[in-house]
C-alpha cells in the first residue's frame, strides 16, 4: 500500500507542476491581490477538488465519464468561465495599473474564493482523472471507498501546496515589478492564457 501511495504522490506532483487554467488564475489573483488573493484562490480550488473527490467516491464521476452530453455541457461551461476571466483581465489591462507601493486592490473574499471554486469544479478533466486514473492506484483487495478518499486527499494537499508556493512567488514578483508598462503586459499575457485554456477546453476531445 505504501508503494502505491508514493507512486500516486509522485504522479500527483507531476500533474501539479503542469501549467493549466488554475495556474493562470492563481497568477492573475496573485498580481492583483497579493498573498491574500493567493490564499483565497487556492482555498476555492481546494473546495472544487473536494467536490470532485466526493463525486467520484459516490460514483457521480462515473456518470460524467459515460455521458458524452454531460461531459460536453460541463466542458463548455468551464470554457465560458475561463473566457470571461480572460476578457475581464484583458479589459483591466487597458487601464493604468494601481501603484505598486499601494496595498492590493480590495475585493470581497467570497468573490476571489468563488473564482477558484468555479475554476476547479467546472473542469471536467478532473472528473475524468478521478474516475479513470485514480482507481489504478487502489488496492482491489481492500475497501475502495477509504482508499479513494485518501488518494483524493493526497492529490488535494500536493496540488494546493504547490499552487500556494507558486502564488506566493508571484506575489513577491508583484513587489519587484514596479513598471506600469511591464505589469500591464503581464496582465495581458495572463488574460490571453486564460482565453487559450478556455479554447483548449472546448476543442479537446476526451
Amino acid at each position: 500500500m505504501t508503494g502505491r501511495l508514493l507512486a500516486f504522490a509522485g504522479f500527483s506532483l507531476l500533474l501539479a507542476l503542469t501549467p493549466g487554467p488554475d495556474f493562470a488564475l492563481v497568477t492573475r489573483n496573485a498580481l492583483a491581490f497579493g498573498r491574500r488573493g493567493v490564499l483565497l484562490t487556492t482555498a476555492g480550488l481546494a473546495g472544487g477538488l473536494l467536490i470532485w473527490v466526493a463525486a467520484s467516491a459516490v460514483g457521480i464521476a462515473v456518470l460524467l465519464e459515460t455521458s458524452a452530453g454531460l461531459y460536453t455541457a460541463l466542458r463548455i461551461a468551464g470554457a465560458a468561465y475561463l473566457a470571461y476571466l480572460g476578457m475581464r483581465t484583458l479589459w483591466a489591462s487597458r487601464h493604468e495599473p494601481q501603484p505598486i507601493t499601494s496595498p492590493p486592490q480590495p475585493r470581497r473574499a467570497s468573490s476571489i474564493w468563488g473564482q477558484g471554486l468555479l475554476s476547479a469544479s467546472l473542469n471536467p478533466k478532473l472528473g475524468v482523472f478521478f474516475v479513470s486514473v485514480l482507481p489504478q492506484f487502489i488496492d482491489t483487495s481492500r475497501p475502495a471507498l477509504p482508499q479513494s478518499l485518501l488518494l483524493g486527499a493526497i492529490f488535494i494537499v500536493i496540488g494546493i501546496s504547490w499552487m500556494n508556493a507558486y502564488g506566493f512567488s508571484v506575489s513577491r514578483l508583484r513587489d519587484v515589478v514596479t513598471s506600469p508598462r511591464v505589469r500591464r503586459w503581464m496582465e495581458r499575457f495572463t488574460g490571453i492564457a486564460l482565453l487559450g485554456f478556455g479554447a483548449k477546453l472546448v476543442l479537446d476531445a476526451r
